[in-house]
């Protein structure tokens, strides 16, 4: 999942961050915290796996809020300030996760499963890895079905998908509404995005009986529940002033999210032919949940959302994501898959410690670097750096073991 899967968080300048809001932090924090449960095996927590679906309708919502803002006189310096954002914010800890995950393979369990995760990494790196487990036909599996380390990176790549695509349709529909003028430039975009949805959601209902595997991890059976999120932020000022207007609207709405997304973690498993049709429940859940976030004067159940824990959580809620999934997959290699309560508590502890750490002392340092920020060409450069970075680790482990594998295998 991270997600992603809950990498997209507001980019603006230090004057403007008082746009974050701490319900969509909250919101984070609630859905990384169902996917860890899920993964350590904890019990009720069966379809805590739709975590991902809640951060994909978080990541649309705010890259688009954020993209709104941005000023537009140079659409030059509009797309190098997005994009040197992006690489500053996901690039530099997922590939540090990579490499350690690469290395700690080799390690703490066996070249066998270290020849497996090198083709993992450099198609993670590339944020591939959801096609690379389409080719390689890698079903979703628990620890006990020996999983790649790296499985989790596939909603990191459809969310970076996403973010290639977004900005350029935005960008056209900004030409066309300024050259038609008989549209505005939100009006369009719920076109556009409406389309989008229905297409995609139809595509993910049509392909999840026939073929489960790509309907999980491609980016066009999970385009829709990002539209919704997309949305959800163009519509943001119809939705504040005529949808939770009332606070009685706003308390039922934000009560009708809550139930979807806890009945989707308690209810739903990943025998029942995911996403298809009924990721809808946990995706208008969340959206039901942004919607009354909107307010000024928030509905009591969202307003547990900014308890000062839980958006804590949602700050470092990308490195959960991250950490959580090698350390969990490494420690079932060593000592079996199925945890005691125990040891499931200890993992969780030690991914929230190593989260923390890696937050505070690597990602949040290059997220927030002047230096970086004001030379977007170096934050770019990024990118090619940090897969370089990967493809020299994956070599040096191949060369190491004297591993008779493609550097690259079957990476499409």
């Amino acid at each position: 999942m991270a997600i992603a899967v809950g990498a997209a968080r507001d980019e603006q300048p230090a004057s403007s961050r008082r746009h974050r809001s701490p319900v969509v932090q909250g919101l984070r924090a609630v859905a990384v915290l169902v996917v860890i449960l899920d993964h350590v095996g904890m019990p009720g927590f069966p379809g805590g796996f739709v975590g991902v679906d809640v951060f994909f309708v978080i990541s649309g919502y705010v890259i688009t809020e954020m993209l709104l803002r941005r000023p537009t006189e140079s659409r030059g310096a509009w797309f190098l300030g997005f994009y040197a954002a992006r690489a500053r914010r996901i690039v530099p800890a997922a590939t540090l996760v990579i490499v350690l995950t690469v290395v700690a393979t080799f390690e703490f369990t066996n070249f066998v499963r270290g020849a497996r995760v090198l083709p993992d990494a450099t198609a993670a790196s590339l944020f591939l890895a959801n096609f690379h487990f389409i080719e390689t036909g890698s079903d979703y599996a628990r620890l006990g079905g020996d999983p790649s380390p790296l499985q989790h990176y596939w909603s990191l790549a459809v969310e970076e998908q996403f973010y290639l695509v977004w900005p350029l349709l935005m960008i056209l529909a900004l030409g066309v509404a300024a050259r038609t003028r008989l549209v505005t430039l939100r009006q369009l975009l719920v076109g556009v995005l409406v389309v989008l949805a229905l297409a995609s959601y139809l595509y993910s209902i049509v392909l999840t009986p026939v073929n489960g595997v790509e309907a999980f991890f491609s980016p066009f059976t999970r385009a829709w529940e990002l539209a919704v999120g997309c949305l959800l932020a163009v519509a943001r000022p119809w939705l504040t002033t005529r949808v939770v207007a009332r606070q009685a609207v706003a308390t039922a709405l934000a009560w009708a999210g809550f139930v979807a997304i806890g009945w989707s973690v308690v209810a739903l498993d990943d025998t029942g032919g995911f996403p298809g049709w009924i990721a809808v429940i946990p995706v208008l859940g969340t959206a039901a949940v942004l919607i009354t976030g909107m307010r000024t004067q928030r509905a009591a159940p969202v307003s547990v959302l900014g308890a000062r824990v839980l958006v804590y959580l949602g700050d470092i809620s990308y490195s959960l994501y991250l950490v959580h999934w090698p350390l969990f997959t490494i420690a079932a290699a060593r000592i079996g898959a199925d945890f005691t309560l125990p040891v499931q508590l200890l993992l969780i502890g030690a991914t929230v410690v190593c989260a923390a750490g890696m937050y505070h002392a690597f990602e949040n340092p290059i997220r927030r670097s002047r230096a970086l920020a004001d030379r977007p060409w170096w934050s770019l450069a990024i990118i090619p750096a940090s897969v370089a970075v990967v493809f020299a680790a994956a070599a040096f482990e191949r060369y190491r073991w004297a591993l008779p594998i493609p550097l690259v295998q079957q990476l499409f």
